[in-house]
């Protein structure tokens, strides 16, 4: 292995600590099951580690997030298809991934839909970023997130997900 630079830890350790909470929300969005995500969550700091493992390090969050979605979809290819939400609750009841009933909601999304959801409102980045991320244009975008909300919607008004069982 090559020697690293004087201060390439310490860098990477700054951006692990940045980044590592809005990989896992966002792989936990996309994939639902807490130990598939905590597993797609190590193999995208795996992948994203030997990307920028060169004499002139780069890290760069866009990059990290492109990792993990191509880890995310991967993973939701070869997921069981029994799979269901397994969260737990935390000291932070409001927070996204513990809200049992938006997570069971979300999960129904066509993947697609389910992408933008999470990259918009979980990781809250703005419809410019999304677009870059899932390599989209704005309209398509803008149309992805009007009908994912109208569908969570209509299944939150219908009573589906958690609270009534499914």
């Amino acid at each position: 292995m090559a020697a690293t630079k004087p201060g390439t830890e310490e860098a990477f350790e700054q951006f692990y600590r940045r980044y590592e909470r809005q990989v896992s929300r966002y792989l936990l969005g996309m994939l639902v099951d807490s130990a598939l995500a905590a597993d797609a969550s190590q193999e995208t700091w795996l992948r994203y580690l030997r990307y920028v493992n060169r004499p002139e390090p780069h890290f760069d969050g866009a990059l990290l997030l492109a990792v993990a979605r191509n880890v995310a979809r991967t993973a939701w290819r070869r997921r069981p298809r029994e799979a269901s939400a397994d969260l737990s609750p935390s000291a932070d009841p409001y927070s996204f991934e513990n809200s049992l009933l938006i997570s069971d909601l979300v999960r129904r999304l066509p993947y697609a839909e389910r992408e933008v959801i999470v990259l918009h409102y979980a990781l809250d980045l703005p419809l410019e970023a999304v677009c870059r991320q899932v390599r989209a244009p704005v309209g398509t975008v803008k149309s992805r997130l009007y009908r994912a909300r109208l569908r969570l919607r209509e299944a939150y008004l219908a009573g589906e997900g958690a609270r009534s069982g499914a």
